[in-house]
């Protein structure tokens, strides 16, 4: 087991969540600010999602996203991410077609880790996110759950239609 998926067990396992994203730089400036904002707007179609949007049950460890869209629909896709990965930078163009293409259909939404400000970096305890990109899927309580394929253009399509 590695050093970083011990740490997440020993604060999943306590009701006591602590941080364990942090930034490169300490250092406060506009560049790093411009860095690391929410790669999606509201063009888009995809739903740029916060902690307020996730209710965390730490009894039973579930999470379950509250969002209305999602709530409303009960279905839908997260994708957790991080502005300065290149491997979510690369899925960015297919992320925003599917997203404008099914729209008020199956909606997709996206948690940037890195908006300390809406302490979304907590969600990636909560989420039990080890890596970026990382995809959940939500059942129809909006439970979040793992997705174990590659986060694809096609595999995207397949499960969206497979679930619809």
């Amino acid at each position: 087991m590695s050093k970083k998926s011990t740490k997440i067990n020993k604060l999943l396992n306590n009701e006591k969540i602590l941080k364990i994203c942090t930034v490169k730089n300490n250092k406060s400036s506009s560049k790093q600010s411009k860095l690391y904002k929410d790669m999606y707007d509201e063009n888009s179609g995809v739903v740029e999602l916060k902690l307020k949007d996730f209710k965390y049950n730490p009894k039973d460890k579930s999470l379950i996203c509250i969002h209305p869209l999602f709530t409303s629909l009960q279905r839908g896709i997260i994708i957790f991410y991080a502005p300065w990965c290149p491997h979510c930078n690369d899925i960015y163009d297919d992320i925003v077609e599917l997203s404008l293409n099914y729209t008020n259909i199956f909606p997709i939404g996206v948690v940037n880790i890195e908006d300390l400000k809406n302490k979304n970096d907590e969600l990636t305890v909560y989420a039990q996110v080890t890596k970026y990109p990382t995809m959940k899927v939500l059942n129809k309580m909006l439970f979040l759950n793992d997705y174990n394929n590659d986060i694809t253009k096609d595999n995207i399509v397949y499960y969206m239609n497979m679930n619809l």
